[in-house]
């Protein structure tokens, strides 16, 4: 253990002798213990499941209800969504005149999936289909090059997918030259719409569809499911031959977890019914990316293996240049094609593992020789070299151990150019902080939890101050402290069985706006501590005559030892292991009690 504690920070080992600043979630203080357990009853499901939906403010019984069993037809209708009657006639007209259609998607998984989405539904029915996606050397974005590369390709409509909103010239480029154009986006409009044909973003003006929270591939399914039911109005008698959308819902789940979109309303929905489906493995690229990231055939797919398997696979290729291999990889149609597909991506994700652990060991290195870190809103940490499609998962590592808002930029010397990444803590908008500094900044543009920026490298010394107060004004009175612990109340180690952990799943899928369950454990003695992988600490927990295994995944370091007594915030979490299940107890915070 000696080891151990000696990687710690000083902050980490301050931290560990003092309990953190926590209270339990939303409205479980206003509820008894008789009435959550006669709602139980009502619904006849866990009273702990009542205890979560409460403790996230769904008190309601009839909301309860639905939130328990979402259903596919309770999604709003896409009628309201401004650009959308457009664009369905563009993609009926384009079979029926039997158009070559070009798709163009940006790099990362909502992109990648949403250009899945459009291109395998299109084919499907009949459609010849030219598949693009973006590379980093290219930029974000729909550029001029790719607009040409499409135009001299032959095709007569172009589509774009998580790109397009704020691409005018390649548009416009299009728009000359008679070629129609759909975007399919849900980035921020700006104050000039895009010189698109149709476009279908739920944030412009005018539309009225009112769930704001798609991410591309949620407005690409929408688009489908317009196109196949005006297809079948037109030729009822084919109506059986025509594809149906909800096969793609695999891929919408995929993209609208890794995209960090709210796991409310409707996308709850999506992602529900999707996760269903991507559990059937039916996909060949799914179904071999799943094995090389080794989730055995019997273990569930949940938003966890989307968010942290699948997602950095498929994001690792786009990451460091184009993301091709990732794009053929989902529109494989047999396993002998996924096969060599699912190794190269496999490749670029262990370059951009060992690519990220640097960045973020240097990242933290210079926070730590800055003084004034530990009393920052929000953070700015830069250097030359660092590779600008792997800061943002960088910087979500930061975010981990710092907790706060954070902004990773790589600075390119020789271009004169720096770019970088944001994500999202303690509920700040990370966009608008950034729009707080537009005036330092060449370009920036994502959304509340997510971000991205190009700039000067000469404006960096401004930008460390000016997005630390962007965020402070958004945390109010919070800013200087550390974010309030949200739980959902202390939880015995003997109350946690497999039976509760399956009425946990059963709320399933957690994550933006629906958090993950975190409970307080104020005290358990420390029987047994090992190290894995130099990286994480396991432990075995006792609690009166009850023991459970834990791990505290990247804290080694902290500096824990046999026969401590220790508190923690922690989530119980089913382990699987070659077809055998045990409770495990996955480790947020830990402090000496």
């Amino acid at each position: 253990m000696a080891e151990a504690a000696a990687a710690a920070s000083e902050e980490d080992l301050a931290a560990f002798e003092e309990p953190p600043r926590a209270h339990v979630r939303g409205a479980l203080g206003r509820w008894t213990r008789a009435q959550l357990h006669e709602r139980a009853e009502e619904l006849d499901v866990h009273p702990v499941v009542v205890e979560l939906l409460v403790g996230r403010e769904i008190e309601d019984l009839e909301a309860q209800r639905r939130f328990l069993s979402p259903r596919l037809g309770e999604l709003t209708r896409p009628d309201s969504m401004a650009g959308y009657e457009a664009a369905v006639d563009l993609l009926t007209t384009a079979r029926q005149r039997r158009w070559r259609v070009g798709v163009f998607g940006d790099y990362d998984v909502d992109g990648v999936t949403t250009t899945t989405i459009l291109t395998t539904f299109l084919e499907r029915l009949g459609v010849e289909i030219v598949a693009k996606v973006a590379s980093r050397e290219g930029g974000y974005g729909f550029g001029l090059e790719p607009a040409k590369a499409l135009h001299e390709a032959g095709v007569d409509l172009v589509l774009t997918g998580d790109c397009g909103t704020s691409d005018h010239e390649a548009l416009e480029w299009l728009r000359a030259r008679d070629v129609p154009t759909v975007v399919i986006d849900h980035h921020q409009v700006p104050e000039t719409m895009p010189p698109a044909t149709a476009l279908i973003n739920p944030h412009q003006s005018g539309c009225d569809f009112p769930f704001k929270g798609l991410c591309s591939a949620g407005v690409g399914f929408y688009l489908a499911a317009g196109v196949r039911t005006a297809l079948a109005k037109a030729e009822p008698s084919a109506r059986e031959n025509l594809p149906d959308p909800r096969a793609w819902l695999d891929l919408v789940a995929l993209g609208t977890v890794c995209d960090m979109m709210p796991l409310v309303e409707d996308n709850r929905i999506l992602v529900r019914h999707g996760l269903e489906l991507m559990g059937q493995r039916r996909r060949p690229g799914v179904r071999e990316l799943l094995r090389r990231a080794r989730v055995e055939e019997g273990v569930s797919v949940d938003e966890g293996t989307l968010g942290f398997v699948m997602g950095p696979r498929i994001n690792a290729p786009g990451r460091l240049g184009s993301a091709e291999p990732s794009l053929e990889l989902l529109r494989a149609r047999s396993p002998t094609e996924a096969e060599p597909l699912a190794a190269r991506v496999e490749m670029f994700n262990s370059q951009r593992r060992s690519l990220q652990d640097k960045i973020v060991g240097e990242a933290l290195a210079l926070l730590a020789a800055d003084p004034k870190s530990p009393r920052r809103s929000g953070l700015v940490v830069a250097r030359e070299a660092w590779a600008p499609g792997i800061v943002g998962i960088a910087a979500s590592g930061i975010v981990e151990r710092y907790r706060r808002p954070t902004l990773v930029i790589g600075v390119d010397a020789g271009s004169g150019e720096a770019r970088g990444s944001a994500r999202s803590a303690a509920g700040v908008d990370v966009r608008a902080a950034l729009a707080e500094c537009g005036d330092l900044l060449r370009r920036f543009g994502g959304h509340k939890a997510a971000a991205g920026v190009s700039l000067d490298p000469a404006n960096l010394p401004a930008l460390v101050e000016r997005f630390d107060r962007a965020c402070a004004e958004q945390l109010g009175e919070e800013a200087g402290r550390d974010p309030i612990d949200e739980h959902d109340g202390e939880l015995a180690l003997e109350d946690i069985d497999l039976e509760y952990i399956a009425a946990i799943e059963s709320l399933g899928p957690f994550g933006v706006g629906f958090p993950r369950p975190r409970y307080l454990c104020a005290g358990a003695k420390v029987v047994s501590t090992r190290i894995i992988k130099d990286r994480h600490l396991a432990l075995v927990l006792a609690q009166g005559k009850a023991r459970r295994d834990a791990i505290a995944f990247r804290q080694a370091g902290l500096p824990i030892a046999r026969g401590d007594e220790i508190g923690l915030l922690f989530t119980p979490e089913r382990n699987t292991f070659r077809g055998y299940d045990r409770v495990q107890l996955i480790v947020q915070r830990a402090w000496r009690a």
